[in-house]
């Protein structure tokens, strides 16, 4: 899990991922940008079936309840999956890509 350790930025709108540390129980530091930051209330790794997967769920004017939930692909690097922007109850494809 520690490959997703790092900054990630979503290109269609410069939001970003930044994960400092990954908990052996799956648990994650995790935080949100928009481009200010934007209270992450839950966010955990797992794997299933060999892939990678990361939950984060937002607390915030705007983000109460949206979730992202995105799969690691290791031959881009990228993180790839859903936003689901609860106040309108409406999902997103996304794909966030390791900052450099």
């Amino acid at each position: 899990f520690d490959r997703l350790v790092g900054n990630w930025v979503r290109p269609d709108g410069g939001y970003v991922i930044a994960i400092s540390k990954i908990h052996p129980d799956g648990r994650v530091d995790a935080a949100y940008f928009n481009p200010r930051p934007i209270h992450v209330s839950r966010s955990n790794v797992a794997e299933e079936g060999g892939i990678i997967e990361l939950f984060i769920e937002l607390q915030g004017p705007g983000y109460p309840g949206s979730t992202y939930t995105l799969k690691y692909n290791p031959e881009y690097d990228a993180m790839v999956g859903i936003y689901f922007q609860a106040v309108i109850q409406q999902p997103f494809d996304v794909i966030f890509q390791r900052k450099q």
